[in-house]
């Protein structure tokens, strides 16, 4: 069931056809973001050093002098916390590292050496090495217990373990020296006791070569890396699709104009209009002014086989179908300027003339060139002398090679333009239009801002609308086509023009399909209703032979 409301079209956004579209629509973003993040993970893998971090741990006792009747000295063990974090601080202390330092000769180590060493004195190269050494130590206790974790950390596993020894080394040694000293300062009598009392420290596990680098390893980085870059790929095109609502699918046409989608045209490259108005030349036959026709208006011709040509055959059927209803004054439009439904009326109407109908094409937009500037640029007169009841026929311009007419719109002499062409009042000279022909198409100003096509109502049968793809959201076109009268009923169904060339890349065009088949046999599209002659000599080179068209002007 068709929806209008805006709520219930952005509810589709969940579906699976949402993901899938969404997925179709960004395969850039979705490739190009995880190969990024990759390439960026591979150069911080690269780049990166590696670092080992060697670990020992030592037990901490402190004894003190306690006095008992029995004994008059006894020592005792008695630990407290702060006295663990001072023994942490002593261990990073500048007088341990210095001691380590001087025991392995760092001074001359080249990881610990700054890079314009050569140029300081010894003195300011010390506290260089020392500084840097004592960013590599780190010294913490181990939860409540009485072990301290002493830890450093070089680019050498081997490196890692001497410098974590030595600077345990160096604190034993100067924790037994400061007791030493304590025992010395008292009475002979009790220093046999005092030797034993203070802070003394065991070694519980000396520190060893590391097995493996500090670093996470290179795969995990590399995946973290590409796991990364899909996220933010996904995140990225599902905000664009969540937040940029314009129509891309045939499935939001429909939704948003309850008419069924007829097709997607392809962006057709075309060369500017106006460099066709040099071509112009006499008919040797008939002795009147004639023009070639622009390649644009001819890719129905040129490309039988194309995306372009089946999705104006599906409107084509479409329109034929409705037998009841009869369309025979049919409007052509777009939500706003540029879209391309000039093209598509002047294709449509050649398409519709090589099926054994009789067409009139009309250009009935007061605001621009149009039809007008590319198939007749050197027309005086046309629908508004039509109207004011000038002979038809010597209006007319006539494409001899399917037999179709067209009703120019030029400006007048001042280079104006009429307006209001099409209104209740002109109803009756389209109804004697309609009598003559099987199918009038009406090229009509766009519906946005001008209220041209709402006028046209009482005229046009049937309304064809021409969207332009990646252009116009689904809310603005709902709210013009709201404005719009009763275009909205009299619908026949929709275009989208000027689809990007993505969206064709899974569908096979049955020209490539059956390119084999149809250099094997002859190809008479003539027999099919095309306007063409067989390819004679092009049989095998893949493109069959396209005559020149003119558009003449009318008697």
């Amino acid at each position: 069931m068709l929806v209008r409301n805006h709520d219930a079209r952005r509810a589709t956004a969940h579906s699976s056809q949402f993901l899938w579209d969404t997925i179709s629509r960004h395969r850039t973003i979705l490739i190009a973001f995880p190969a990024l993040f990759l390439a960026m993970a591979a150069v911080y893998v690269s780049m990166r050093g590696s670092s080992y971090t060697a670990a020992s741990r030592l037990g901490i006792d402190n004894r003190i002098l306690q006095f008992n009747p029995q004994e008059a000295i006894l020592p005792t063990s008695s630990i407290s916390s702060p006295l663990l974090q001072s023994q942490v601080a002593i261990l990073l202390s500048d007088k341990i590292a210095r001691d380590a330092m001087k025991a392995l000769d760092l001074t001359n180590d080249p990881e610990f050496l700054p890079k314009s060493s050569a140029s300081e004195t010894e003195q300011k190269r010390e506290a260089q090495v020392l500084d840097k050494l004592q960013s590599k130590i780190h010294a913490s206790r181990i939860g409540e217990s009485y072990l301290i974790d002493v830890r450093a950390t070089s680019v050498d596993p081997v490196k890692a373990a001497k410098i974590t020894n030595a600077v345990v080394k160096a604190y034993l040694d100067d924790q037994a020296n400061s007791n030493a000293d304590v025992a010395n300062a008292v009475s002979p009598w009790l220093r046999s006791k005092v030797a034993s009392l203070g802070t003394t420290a065991r070694v519980v596990s000396e520190a060893t070569p590391p097995l493996k680098r500090d670093q996470l390893p290179d795969g995990f980085i590399l995946a973290l890396g590409l796991a990364s870059g899909l996220v933010f790929g996904f995140t990225l095109a599902f905000t664009l699709d969540w937040f940029d609502n314009r129509i891309t699918t045939r499935e939001a046409v429909e939704r948003v104009c309850d008419a069924e989608c007829f097709g997607m045209l392809p962006c057709m490259k075309k060369t500017p209009w106006y460099s066709k108005l040099a071509s112009r030349k006499r008919s040797p036959r008939t002795n009147r002014q004639t023009v070639e026709a622009d390649p644009s208006l001819l890719w129905a011709i040129n490309n039988p086989q194309s995306h372009f040509v089946h999705a104006l055959r599906n409107t084509r059927a479409a329109i034929l179908e409705h037998k009841d209803s009869n369309p025979i004054i049919i409007g052509i439009t777009s939500p706003s300027s540029g879209e391309g439904k000039s093209v598509v009326a002047a294709n449509l109407a050649r398409l519709m003339a090589v099926a054994n109908q009789k067409v009139l094409l009309v250009d009935a937009d007061p605001y621009s060139a149009g039809l007008t500037a590319l198939l007749s640029p050197g027309a005086v007169d046309g629908l508004a002398q039509a109207l004011d009841g000038r002979n038809l026929p010597d209006l007319l311009w006539t494409c001899e090679q399917t037999g179709l007419e067209f009703l120019p719109n030029p400006p007048s002499e001042n280079g104006s333009r009429p307006g209001c062409l099409l209104s209740a009042t002109n109803e009756k000279f389209f109804n004697e239009l309609a009598r003559e022909y099987n199918r009038i198409f009406i090229d009509l100003p766009p519906l946005d801002p001008v209220p041209d096509v709402r006028e046209a109502q009482p005229i046009v049968h049937g309304m064809l609308l021409v969207i332009e793809w990646n252009k116009t959201s689904a809310k603005q076109l709902a709210m013009i086509l709201d404005s719009a009268g009763p275009v909205r009923s009299k619908l026949i169904g929709v275009l989208l023009n000027k689809a990007g060339d993505k969206m064709f890349r899974r569908q096979r065009s049955p020209m490539q399909s059956h390119a084999s088949a149809l250099t094997k046999k002859k190809f008479n599209p003539s027999s099919r209703g095309l306007g063409m002659e067989p390819p004679g000599d092009n049989v095998g080179k893949g493109t069959p032979t396209v005559p020149d068209i003119e558009w003449t002007a009318g008697e």
